[in-house]
Parts: structure tokens; C-alpha cells; sequence
């Protein structure tokens, strides 16, 4: 059988996208997720589910007992409170709803569960935060020096700047190549990782692009870019999420308990 695998859908907390599109009302909330990451799950082989926020957590438990594997996917910033900072000049839009369920959810699925778990983007920042890390409000501010990592007017496949591949990591076994190019949409990044993960991918300038779950089987990885916008143009892009899928496969369909020697905490 092919794995179900969900992914986090985007909240809008205002209705421009509803009116936009004009299938909407007068301050109607949206959740909504690009097309991309449903190609790219389906493409590698797997059923993709849309993850809808939801006001209590435990609403889920019934889907996620299900499910074989799940996907963070990307969108607005993570409000700093939840990593002990107050904000700072550059931060941009931040959905509190989205916050609280997601950061609940990251600690679910990391403590509670033991499916395969994928993070892009803000996912990467997501499974920081919610294992103690912290992040960069914003690049351009608080790494002048570095590169620019928000081209947003780009193509989404175009690769703008290369990573380094570290060769012991489950990064390297996927791409078999110690470097890669990658397309950049985000200002805010990985500053301090979270317990449990390693640093994996990094940017000409230091930032972290690609991190996994250490001294574990078990396949929990995330990425800073974004390889669902590039896997239908860029076939050498694909094996993440062939990869990904793959282990999903072998998931069991039941909340399993992480074992004692590999509790992240």
C-alpha cells in the first residue's frame, strides 16, 4: 500500500487570499497549502493528506494514528516568544494559531510518535524551536554580512547559491555528493539548533540549510530551502523525497513510543 503521509497546511487569519480569488467572504480565515508539496509527496510515491490546524491538538490523534509519515511545510514566521526573544526589527507576518497548534504537533509527532518526519522551510524552524532552539528573526538585520537568502521573485526551481553536504549524515547517503544547489526564499534561519539534531547542509555563509535527528534509525530530517519547488524541474533534487516516502513506507500505522535511547529531550 502506498503510506498517507500529511502535511501541515498554511493558516491566513485574514481574507485576502478568499477575496483575491473571489470564492471567499468578508473576514473569512483561510488554510491552504502551495500545490507543490502534493505533487512532490504523490510523485515519489505517496498519498498525500492535508493537515488542517486545529483548536485542540487532540483533534487529530485519530487522523495521525493513521498516518505514515508527516510533512512541516513552509509559511509565515514563528512568533520569537517561543524561543525567548522578543521581536526584533525584520521579523515579518507571524499567525499565532498556526504557532500554537504546530509547536504542539512538532512535539507530538517528535516525542509521542515514530513515523518518518520531513521539515521545509519554516518546518526546519518549527522542529528548532520546539526542541529548544532559536532562530534568526531576520538575515538582512542580524547577518548583513552573509548572502542573500530571500530572492522571492525568482523562478522556484532556479538554484542560487550551493550547500556543503557533511559526508556523515543521512543528507549525503540521499544525494551522494558532498554539494549541492538550492533555491533560497526565506529570511530567517536556524541560529541555535535544536537538542537532539545536527547541522547536516550549510550555506556558503555559515547558516544551516539542512539538519537530522542524531544517534537514531530513525528518519527525521528538514531543510532550510525548498526541494518541493524544484523536483519537477530539477530531477537530482528528487531523492529527498524518494527517500522520504520510502521509509514512510515502512512506518507502522499505530502511535508508537519513541524508545528510552532515543527520546530527543
Amino acid at each position: 500500500m502506498k503510506p498517507l503521509i500529511g502535511i501541515c497546511a498554511n493558516y491566513l487569519s485574514n481574507d485576502a487570499a478568499g477575496m483575491a480569488a473571489g470564492i471567499g467572504a468578508k473576514n473569512q480565515e483561510w488554510q491552504m497549502l502551495a500545490d507543490d508539496y502534493i505533487v512532490a509527496i504523490e510523485r515519489a510515491g505517496g498519498v498525500p493528506v492535508i493537515l488542517p490546524i486545529t483548536e485542540d491538538i487532540e483533534t487529530l490523534t485519530p487522523l495521525l494514528q493513521k498516518l505514515d509519515g508527516i510533512l512541516f511545510s513552509g509559511g509565515s514566521d514563528i512568533d520569537p516568544n517561543y524561543y525567548g526573544e522578543y521581536p526584533k526589527f525584520g521579523i515579518g507576518f507571524i499567525e499565532p494559531k498556526r504557532d500554537a497548534h504546530e509547536i504542539k504537533l512538532a512535539q507530538k509527532v517528535l516525542f509521542e510518535m515514530n513515523v518518518p518526519v520531513l521539515g521545509i522551510c519554516r518546518g526546519m524552524q518549527l522542529l528548532t524551536v520546539a526542541t529548544g532552539g532559536t532562530l534568526y528573526q531576520d538575515l538582512q538585520n542580524q547577518k548583513p554580512a552573509g548572502i542573500n537568502h530571500s530572492v522571492p521573485k525568482a523562478l522556484r526551481h532556479h538554484a542560487f547559491h550551493p550547500v556543503a553536504i557533511e559526508k556523515d549524515s543521512l543528507l549525503y547517503e540521499i544525494y551522494e555528493t558532498t554539494e549541492l544547489g538550492v533555491n533560497s526564499f526565506h529570511h530567517q534561519a536556524v541560529k541555535t539548533i535544536g537538542q537532539g539534531f545536527k547541522a547536516t547542509m550549510l550555506a556558503p555563509d555559515g547558516i544551516i540549510e539542512g539538519m537530522e535527528l542524531e544517534n537514531t534509525d530513525r528518519f527525521v530530517v528538514a531543510v532550510q530551502w525548498h526541494p518541493e519547488m524544484m523536483e519537477a524541474q530539477v530531477s537530482t533534487i528528487r531523492p529527498l523525497f524518494n527517500a522520504f516516502v520510502e521509509k514512510c513506507k515502512l512506518a507502522s500505522h499505530n502511535l508508537t513510543l519513541v524508545s528510552s535511547d532515543e527520546t530527543i529531550a
